[in-house]
């Protein structure tokens, strides 16, 4: 996702999943791929925390397969104390997310 008109619709759309650290924003996908956006600001913390939760982000999902589910849009967006999770805290925290999601679809 590039545009913030894709964010936007995300938003209006989605179904969202909160976690201590994360919201996890899901909106029928306009592709047909799974595709992943994430905001993570600057309450986060700085320049290099910011990126090492996006870096585990993308990370995560690239090690995640979608074979069960449709397409769809994903965001992630990191709350203001994202900044002191671990790297297992995050995984652990987008697998329940992502969890959550394939028990919703498949309902």
């Amino acid at each position: 996702m590039h545009t913030s008109r894709e964010y936007a619709a995300i938003w209006r759309d989605g179904r969202k999943y909160h976690t201590a650290h994360l919201i996890v924003i899901v909106a029928p996908g306009a592709a047909a791929v799974t595709r992943l956006g994430m905001t993570v600001s600057r309450k986060v913390g700085n320049a290099v925390c910011r990126n090492r939760i996006k870096r585990w982000t993308r990370e995560f999902f690239r090690r995640t397969t979608f074979d069960s589910l449709p397409p769809v849009d994903i965001n992630v967006v990191a709350k203001r104390q994202a900044g002191q999770i671990s790297h297992n805290e995050l995984d652990q925290e987008l697998s329940s997310a992502l969890s959550r999601l394939v028990g919703d679809s498949r309902a």
